[in-house]
Parts: C-alpha cells; sequence; structure tokens
C-alpha cells in the first residue's frame, strides 16, 4: 500500500435529508467541477433534486456516471417483467428519467452509463456499485445513498472527505472509470485508507478487509442489508476467539431472501443478529475494536467479493469513530430486536452445502 499524508475533515452524513443538504450547499459553491457516480439516477423527485442543483451551479465540468441497472430498474421494478412491463407509473418514471437526461445533456451536463449489459454471466451480473462525489479538487463523499426517492427514504449513511490527497486520488479513480477503465487500488492517507475495486480482482483487495476481522480481539459491529459469505465465514471465527460479534441488518428488506438468509446464517454462527426495526437500512458499515470504521458502497456479500466495482474506505480518526459510535451504531443497535436463532444440524450443514454450490457455480461462471 502506497501512503500520502496531508489533514483533513470527515464527516458522517446520516440519511438522505442531512446528506443533501451538504451535497447541494457544495454543488451550488463549486467553481470548477462536479463529478457524480451513482448506481442509480432515477426521474422522480430525488433525480430531480440533483438534476436542477447541477443546472444551476456555476462549475464548467459537470458530470454523471450511472450504472446501466439503472436503464432496466427503476423504483427497485424490473421494467420488463411482464408484471411490470404496461405499468403506467413505472412507465411514466421511465418517460421522466429520459426526460430529465436528455435535459441535463443539452445543458452541457456529461452522462454515461458504466458496464452495459450483455449475455456472458459476468457482464450481465458485474455492476458499477460505487457511490462517489467529487467536488473540484476539494471535496469527496462516499457511501451508499442513490438518487431515488425509495432510496432516499431508507437508512443510510455518506461520509464526506474535505480536502486531502484522498480526495485528489478518488478523483483520478472517477476519471478512469469514465474513460472505461475500472482500477484496483490501495493508498492511505492521514485517518483513511481507500480501496479501489475492479470488480475482477476484488477478493485480493478485501483480504486487506478480512485480514483485520481476523485480527479482532474484543467487538466488531456489522451493518448491512445483504451481509452473506465470505465475510460470515470470517465472523464466525471471530466470535469462536471470544469477540463480541453483532450484526444489524433491516427486519423490512427490500429482498426478503437476505432476511431469511441472515436469520439462517446467524443461527449456524451463532452470531448476535439484530434486526433494525421501522423501515428499511441500506446503511453499510463495520466497526472492529473501535478502532477501524469500514464503510464505503460494499454491502460485505457475495457480489462486493467477487463481481462488483467498490469503493470502500478504512477510517482510524478518533473522533470519527466516536461520532459512528454515538450516531450510528448505539442507536441503531437501541431500535433493533434482538433475534434468537436456532438451527439444526442438519439445517446449518445443508446451508453450508448450498454456500459450497452456490461460490462453484458463481465462480466457474464469471
Amino acid at each position: 500500500r502506497a501512503e500520502r499524508s496531508k489533514k483533513m475533515a470527515i464527516e458522517l452524513l446520516i440519511d438522505f435529508d442531512e446528506f443533501w443538504s451538504r451535497l447541494n450547499e457544495d454543488i451550488r459553491l463549486a467553481q470548477q467541477s462536479v463529478f457524480v457516480q451513482t448506481f442509480a439516477f432515477e426521474g422522480d423527485q430525488v433525480g430531480q433534486k440533483l438534476s436542477d442543483a447541477l443546472l444551476s451551479s456555476p462549475a464548467q465540468d459537470k458530470r454523471i456516471l450511472a450504472d446501466s441497472f439503472t436503464r432496466i430498474v427503476l423504483s427497485d421494478r424490473f421494467r420488463y417483467s411482464p408484471a411490470n412491463i404496461f405499468a403506467k407509473k413505472l412507465r411514466h418514471e421511465a418517460k421522466e428519467t429520459e426526460r430529465m437526461i436528455q435535459k441535463l445533456k443539452a445543458a452541457g451536463v456529461a452522462i454515461r452509463f458504466t458496464n452495459p449489459y450483455a449475455l456472458s454471466p459476468r457482464k450481465l451480473l458485474s455492476r458499477n456499485h460505487k457511490k462517489l462525489i467529487i467536488i473540484d479538487h476539494a471535496t469527496a463523499y462516499i457511501g451508499g445513498i442513490n438518487f431515488s426517492e425509495h432510496n432516499a427514504a431508507w437508512h443510510d449513511m455518506m461520509v464526506r472527505i474535505d480536502e486531502g490527497d484522498a480526495v485528489e486520488f478518488m478523483r483520478e479513480d472517477f476519471l478512469s472509470t469514465w474513460k472505461g477503465r475500472d482500477q484496483v487500488a490501495d493508498l492511505e492517507f492521514n485517518g483513511v485508507e481507500v480501496l479501489m475495486l475492479d470488480g475482477r480482482t476484488n477478493h485480493g483487495a478485501f483480504q486487506r478487509v478480512l485480514d483485520l476481522i481476523d485480527a479482532a480481539q474484543d467487538s466488531i459491529f456489522v451493518e448491512s442489508p445483504y451481509i452473506t459469505f465470505p465475510f460470515y465465514e470470517r465472523l464466525r471465527e471471530a466470535s469462536r476467539r471470544g469477540a463480541e460479534v453483532k450484526i444489524v441488518t433491516p427486519e423490512q428488506n427490500n429482498w426478503n431472501c437476505f432476511a431469511n438468509y441472515a436469520r439462517r446464517e446467524s443461527a449456524r454462527s451463532q452470531i448476535d443478529l439484530r434486526l433494525y426495526q421501522g423501515r428499511m437500512s441500506h446503511l453499510k458499515a463495520m466497526l472492529i475494536d473501535d478502532t477501524y470504521l469500514i464503510a464505503g458502497s460494499s454491502n460485505f456479500d457475495y457480489l462486493s467479493y467477487r463481481l462488483y466495482q467498490e469503493i470502500v474506505g478504512i477510517f482510524t480518526d478518533a473522533q470519527v469513530i466516536k461520532e459512528f459510535r454515538e450516531r450510528v451504531m448505539l442507536p441503531d443497535l437501541a431500535n433493533s430486536m434482538a433475534v434468537d436463532c436456532n438451527a439444526s444440524p442438519v439445517g446449518k450443514h445443508w446451508l453450508r452445502l448450498q454456500i459450497k454450490v452456490l461460490d462453484a457455480a458463481l465462480t466457474i461462471f464469471t
């Protein structure tokens, strides 16, 4: 890992309103450039907020990178399924999205879509999952929030990084993706280490995160809606070593299969599982020994581990970690219900077999 040092300020922005208030001001004050990379960009009220802010910004160089996922999935619904293809509301949103995009382009905002779909398994599954925003050469945002109404209603987090060489490093990554080149990189700065994952060598890049889990002595807190293997395996081993492992995942998950999987896996692993109450939580973060805060676009799932382009920050600033504990970990644990998971020996072996088969199949086909 390379290392650079320069003082920076780091802010945790919890949920969309807090994030948008900060970002909107940054876009308004931008002088040179605003670069936005998102997984989903939809022509609803939230997408229009971003569109209006960009149209009003005095910055000369304005660009949006969105994954091709957003061209076929709107409001968490596949546009071309038999149930949705003639749905009036969805068709209206698709038209509004296209109208918004054309208006932006006409005003000089450049827009590109990453990872076009094709018939090969890798091109079908591999998505650019990054959420990255760069303002001028001064400010960067990373985290989990997309620009759509349903995403904005979820519990989530973005991290704002002000100044420092880390911003320039992430700006270079945006421009590399813009040119169609996915980077793999790991650079350490004062207070944060930034991992860029290219979707092909992620298992190697993620070794840094897995090593931190393996080295945990006292505690690991994880919040993610979609956590899967191989992260569960490492968390299970940490629990067996005596570390206190807690996982928060939403009870109201937009993909119910993950909520069910979490129950089965936690039963098998004897991990303290908590179900976040009241709404969907899309927040993804891991706190290890109150020393390392891992946050970014990765859900700590298999697709992140093997196929998705991601950006992950490992934060070590004591004030940032204190704020995360006070504003995320403790409130979210308090708003979660403990689950008494039990699994039979047969159930444990069956889940282990399913995971091995799925891992082998995805590895072969992708």
